[in-house]
């Protein structure tokens, strides 16, 4: 790796030491507070009725019956990066699966795509020959959360775990110099993000969420415009001028797929 290479993910993981290491020690209990706090209306995004509560079951039913595509079986978008283990990579794909099923309360196909998800978590011991103890301690954990958010159907709970998958194994993979650059795995957890936190209402996480977007996007800019991805940069840079302007949680929400739709763009830049 070039010097400057380090100096970049040096960077974003100084800067992102601190805000993550707050998500993993704090963000699971304060989420779990503002879920119950919240009223109904908060905690169910607007694409939902207020008349969920008597239909809820038979929604979830609808939904589960539904045909879905499996995101971690989507080779054509993803970029096949050999430099990462392949249970790594899988874990990453399966818990984006995890959030996107949760999501749509598509509990039969979260259920299907955990299971997966634990599977192959049981391979990174050998894979990863014993580094990143520590991280992959934190990995487990943070599945037996989701589990139990599953188990649950608890949608909110279900997308802010699995999200926190993505993000440990998003910081796994540094050591292996992904072809992808983890700044922009970080910015599709940043999406989801403002997802969940739009969801809540929570205008003060989504302003830090759009804080950490604009530092980790300054970081990875520069290399998307060396390869030639003027394009996607200028959508993006139109992106994250828009998350830094929005003023309320519904903004901030209208604004999440776009994101996450274009970090897919920009992950194509790299194959």
């Amino acid at each position: 790796m070039k010097v400057s290479k380090y100096i970049i993910l040096a960077a974003a993981f100084i800067g992102i030491g601190g805000f993550s290491g707050a998500v993993r020690a704090k963000s699971a209990i304060e989420f779990r507070r503002t879920t119950v706090l919240a009223q109904p209306s908060e905690v169910i995004p607007s694409y939902k009725t207020n008349q969920i509560g008597q239909a809820k079951d038979a929604n979830s039913q609808l939904e589960d019956s539904k045909e879905v595509p499996d995101p971690a079986d989507d080779r054509d978008s993803e970029v096949n990066d050999d430099r990462v283990p392949s249970a790594l990579s899988q874990v990453g794909e399966y818990g984006e699966s995890v959030y996107d099923m949760a999501k749509i309360n598509n509990w039969t196909k979260a259920t299907t795509d955990l299971t997966s998800l634990q599977n192959v978590a049981k391979q990174l011991d050998a894979q990863l020959e014993g580094k990143s103890k520590a991280e992959l301690a934190q990995l487990n954990s943070s599945i037996t959360t989701l589990s139990q958010a599953v188990s649950a159907k608890d949608r909110q709970l279900a997308m802010h775990d699995a999200n926190q998958v993505t993000l440990i194994t998003a910081k796994m993979t540094v050591p292996f110099e992904p072809k992808v650059p983890v700044e922009i795995t970080l910015l599709d957890y940043y999406g989801r993000e403002l997802d969940i936190w739009a969801a809540q209402g929570n205008t003060a996480k989504l302003r830090t969420t759009a804080g950490e977007m604009r530092r980790i996007w300054n970081a990875v800019r520069l290399s998307i415009l060396a390869r030639g991805g003027s394009t996607q940069v200028n959508k993006f840079d139109t992106l994250i001028t828009r998350v830094e302007a929005a003023k309320s949680s519904s903004e901030y929400g209208r604004l999440a797929t776009p994101i996450l739709d274009e970090v897919d763009n920009l992950e194509k830049v790299f194959q």
